[in-house]
């Protein structure tokens, strides 16, 4: 049974479509600028990146 609704324009078929084409398309991604550190460290490295809790680092100050 042929299918009466396909259409060879949007289907994946072997007949180009009409028109310009550009399938290569530029997309820039850029990071969210960083948040303050709140976990559990006193201060370390996670990933590269220094990071450090200043309530931990106040109340734990003498022990570091």
């Amino acid at each position: 049974m042929v299918n009466p609704r396909w259409r060879p324009e949007i289907a994946n078929s072997r007949v180009p479509l009409k028109g310009p084409h550009n399938i290569t398309k530029t997309v820039s991604h850029t990071l969210p600028p960083a948040e303050e550190y709140i976990g559990t460290y006193i201060e370390g490295d996670l990933g590269g990146v220094k990071v450090s809790n200043k309530s931990y680092k106040k109340y734990y100050k003498d022990l570091i």
